[in-house]
């Protein structure tokens, strides 16, 4: 199938004229949903931070657990959140955004994108959607496994940590799928108002679903939609518990609000915690005597010596490098390629003693301001952003 495709070819970022006038509020409701995309996709560290334990614990105990049952099931989950990942779902919405106009003004001739290119995205949300549903599949497969040994005593410490991490991607996978199929139906619609290309990027035979819910079918409804039942608990053999229904009872989920409420909290005890965390290894004077204070205010007379690591960043960047940038679009081309070389030759990329977050971040704050500043100073605000990350790494 088409959406089940590793290395689908994308179609041709292109915009074409289009008049606006019967179409202002299909066009700004388009915009709203890239946006509201772009805000939600690119914003899911928890998720990923989840998938990044995943792929640790999988390389850490791929010796020792791999004749278990459970264990094989974990790897699989790691391919297919691997998979989920190569999708980069947030670039191909870039592309698409990049394209659209602000939405509180809307001339009465505007080049928007393409009909191939949103028919490209919502191919890719098919993908996701498939791939998430197997990922619930996958986690409760494993946890059925995980609950067994734990309940045979044994390795209690690290099935109870498998079992944790199994249920914590099976919550996730089943909202970012619940909101990927909501993204869907908003934007289906819009596929009417784009321009169309002379030669179709879509196979004759393929045809995009109206409802994503109901081209998923019942297993959408079964393992994504299902919550509790009418007294807010799910029963006790939902992972097959038969005669050890009593520990299952602590495994419970209420409605669909309930996960999105639990999902909330999590995020922000983590947040909480990481400021915790910033203000223990804060320095505090409080308990300091003044005359230690008093010497550590004093100049070092030693010799301050530079140190870099293997992979630091530059110091030292020329800034002519950029001059050809000189509108958004050139912007995009420019981090398209460097993302390229950042895979395929590395030692042609600029940022190549930068970690992949602190691209990625860099990426969040220019998309941010993407739709909010004009070409020129969003030229601008790319230059100087860029030559901060280049020069000093952050």
């Amino acid at each position: 199938a088409l959406w089940n495709q590793r290395n689908l070819d994308p179609p041709v970022v292109l915009n074409a004229p289009c008049k606006s006038k019967h179409i202002k509020s299909q066009i700004s409701a388009l915009t709203k949903t890239s946006t509201s995309m772009l805000n939600y996709y690119s914003t899911l560290n928890t998720f990923e931070k989840a998938a990044a334990f995943e792929t640790r614990f999988v390389n850490r105990f791929k010796f020792r657990l791999r004749n278990m049952h459970g264990f094989q099931v974990m790897r699989r989950v790691n391919q297919t959140l691997i998979r989920i990942k190569n999708l980069d779902l947030v670039q191909v919405i870039m592309d698409l955004h990049s394209f659209l106009p602000e939405s509180e003004y809307i001339p009465q001739t505007v080049n928007l994108p393409v009909r191939s290119n949103l028919e490209y995205l919502l191919v890719r949300m098919q993908g996701l959607c498939k791939l998430l549903m197997r990922v619930v599949y996958l986690t409760k497969e494993a946890a059925r496994f995980h609950v067994k040994q734990i309940v045979n005593m044994h390795l209690y410490p690290t099935y109870v940590m498998f079992l944790g991490l199994m249920g914590e991607l099976w919550l996730f996978s089943r909202s970012v799928c619940r909101r990927t199929v909501q993204f869907y139906d908003e934007l289906y619609p819009a596929l009417e108002i784009l321009p169309e290309t002379k030669v179709s990027w879509l196979p004759e035979h393929y045809q995009l679903p109206v409802s994503l819910a109901a081209w998923l079918g019942e297993e959408y409804e079964r393992d994504i939609l299902q919550c509790g039942d009418a007294n807010g608990a799910t029963s006790s053999n939902w992972l097959g518990s038969e005669g050890d229904a009593d520990l299952f009872t602590l495994l419970q989920h209420s409605t669909t609000d309930g996960e999105e409420q639990l999902l909330s909290r999590k995020q922000e005890t983590e947040a909480a915690n990481k400021g915790v965390e910033e203000a223990l290894t804060a320095p505090s004077f409080s308990s300091v005597p003044k005359a230690m204070l008093l010497q550590s205010l004093r100049s070092d007379t030693g010799e301050v010596v530079e140190r870099k690591g293997r992979n630091a960043p530059a110091t030292q960047f020329d800034a002519k490098q950029l001059d050809h940038i000189r509108s958004k679009f050139h912007v995009q081309q420019f981090l398209k390629q460097e993302r390229t070389n950042r895979t395929d030759s590395p030692a042609k990329a600029l940022t190549k003693g930068l970690s992949e977050q602190q691209f990625g971040d860099f990426n969040v704050r220019l998309m941010k301001e993407f739709n909010r500043l004009s070409s020129v100073e969003f030229v601008k605000f790319f230059k100087e952003q860029f030559l901060q990350l280049v020069t000093e790494g952050t």
